[in-house]
C-alpha cells in the first residue's frame, strides 16, 4: 500500500490529526518533494505513517533515500573554540558571612584575652576591687557610721541656717 492509497481512504487533514504531522509536510511526501524536507524528518514522517496506518511504505523510503544520496550536500561541521566558562562571582551573602565570622572570631579571642591577660596588667584585679567595695559598704552600713553621719549633717545644716539668718539680720540693719 502506498501513500496515495492512504490518501484515497483518508484526507490530508485526517492524516495530519492522527499522526500530528503538518499538512504541508504530508503534501511534500505525497508529491515526492523531498527538497522541502530534511532527511531525518522525511524518514521519521514515513515511519510514523507506517506505524499509525499499519502499512509498508518501503518504496517511498527507497525513493527518499535515493533522492538524498544523489542530492546530498556535504554537511560541514565546524568545531569552533570552546567558549570559556564564565566564572560566577561569589555572592554578597557569602562575603557577608565570611566578614561576620571574622568579626565574631576577633571579638571572641579579644574577650578571652581580656579575661585572662588584662587582669595581669591592671593594678587592681576585679577581686581586689570587690573586696575594697565590700569593706567600704560594710563601714557605711554600720549603725555607728549612720549615727555619726546624721549628727554631722544636723550640725552642718544648723550652722548653715544660722549663717543665713545672720546674713539676713545684717542686711536688714542697713
Amino acid at each position: 500500500m502506498q501513500l496515495n492509497e492512504i490518501l484515497e481512504e483518508n484526507s490530508v487533514k485526517s492524516i495530519s490529526q492522527k499522526t500530528n504531522i503538518s499538512e504541508i509536510n504530508i503534501d511534500a511526501l505525497v508529491s515526492s518533494e523531498f527538497n522541502k524536507l530534511k532527511r531525518v524528518k522525511t524518514m521519521g514522517f514515513i515511519s510514523i505513517i507506517e506505524r499509525e496506518y499499519k502499512v509498508d511504505l518501503s518504496a517511498l523510503k527507497e525513493q527518499a533515500l535515493d533522492y538524498y544520496e544523489n542530492n546530498s550536500e556535504e554537511v560541514r561541521v565546524t568545531m569552533g573554540l570552546p567558549l570559556p566558562e564564565e566564572k560566577k562571582g561569589t555572592s554578597i551573602w557569602f562575603k557577608l558571612l565570611i566578614i561576620g565570622l571574622i568579626i565574631f572570631t576577633v571579638w571572641f579571642f579579644f574577650a578571652q584575652f581580656d579575661k585572662t591577660q588584662i587582669n595581669k596588667y591592671l593594678p587592681f584585679s576585679e577581686e581586689e576591687i570587690s573586696k575594697m567595695l565590700s569593706k567600704d559598704i560594710k563601714k557605711e552600713l554600720s549603725i555607728e557610721n549612720v549615727n555619726k553621719q546624721s549628727i554631722k549633717e544636723d550640725v552642718t545644716s544648723k550652722s548653715e541656717t544660722s549663717s543665713v539668718l545672720d546674713n539676713e539680720t545684717n542686711v536688714s540693719q542697713y
